[in-house]
């Protein structure tokens, strides 16, 4: 909620100036800037308006109508909605009554009418992460089938394992980035799309001209030129506030899903989620009630210390036996 550090706020804002805002953005530095923080090249990344847009344009350059796009459910709901805007069939693999997940459930349903595999790493909302064998296996299966495996690493930076570096190993991999997660900038809209130097000019041929403005693409540069320093930074906030809401989750007899990502999913011990969502609404604090296969749980956002002892301390408040 507090977003980037000040020191790094007011480095950039210095530098946007009425001349700075009257030419068209440029792309190519903070571009390579960030391909080199990941040991990769210019022509492996592309930047995007979020990665949101950056999965649209994946789906829509490599996506083909009636072949089948294979996704895990519950994940984020947009690469579903893209399929079906270029009339791909969806087909959703869920996972164990326990919430794990087993790779085989995806390697059974990859076959020759499989155009896309989507991982999300950590996997929005229930927070599993795969192991890289697993990874590997769907990839050489997808490309045994000529499908392409999107990698989402929107949450990378909370679990610190990418396998940005399977982009050089295989043809049929892309990965997907974001700024908007652990980089706290999500009202700029930047991400990236990562993979082999042929993909990447496939959806820059399809990407319209200057979609990413200048402020988003000052703030990515600066990001790469402090990215020890900022990630150290952000890192100590965000951990700090996880082992303090886990621990005080148990400690209070919560339920709770391992995640790996920046949220928990937490199991109402006395009324249901809905109410609990609506009674945290009334007193100022915003979560998500799950859905499908998540009935019946609250999603919390993980952050600062001092905004999970507010939930904390509300939950306890509101969620008794009465």
């Amino acid at each position: 909620p507090d977003g980037l550090p000040k020191w790094l706020y007011d480095a950039v804002m210095e530098k946007v100036t009425p001349e700075y805002l009257s030419v068209y953005p440029e792309e190519t530095i903070p571009t390579t800037k960030y391909a080199h923080l990941f040991g990769l090249e210019k022509e492996n990344v592309t930047l995007t308006a979020g990665s949101t847009v950056g999965m649209g344009y994946v789906i829509k350059v490599f996506g083909q109508p009636g072949k089948k796009i294979l996704t895990v459910t519950p994940s984020f709901a947009m690469y579903e909605v893209y399929a079906k805007m270029i009339g791909m069939e969806v087909s959703q693999v869920k996972y164990e009554d326990d919430f794990s997940f087993k790779i085989e459930n995806i390697l059974s349903q990859i076959d020759e009418k499989t155009g896309i595999v989507v991982l999300v790493n950590p996997n929005m909302p229930v927070g599993n992460v795969y192991a890289k064998l697993d990874i590997k296996s769907v990839i050489e299966k997808a490309k045994d089938n000529d499908a392409l495996v999107i990698i989402d690493e929107a949450y990378y930076y909370f679990y610190n394992q990418s396998y940005i570096d399977l982009v050089r190993e295989y043809d049929n991999v892309v990965v997907l980035r974001t700024f908007s997660k652990m980089l706290s900038m999500p009202a700029l809209r930047l991400g990236a799309v990562i993979s082999c130097p042929e993909n990447i000019r496939y959806v820059n041929n399809y990407k319209p001209h200057y979609t990413v403005n200048s402020i988003a693409l000052l703030f990515a540069e600066a990001i790469v030129d402090n990215h020890d320093r900022l990630i150290s930074e952000l890192k100590e906030q965000y951990f700090e506030g996880k082992e303090y809401i886990t621990r005080a989750l148990k400690g209070n007899g919560y339920k709770t899903i391992p995640s790996e990502g920046c949220y928990i999913c937490i199991k109402p011990k006395y009324k249901t989620s809905r109410e609990l969502t609506n009674l945290l609404e009334e007193n100022g604090i915003l979560i998500l009630c799950g859905k499908d296969g998540l009935i019946g749980w609250l999603r919390l956002t993980i952050a600062h210390k001092k905004y999970m002892e507010i939930f904390m301390d509300t939950l306890l408040k509101i969620d008794k036996d009465e």
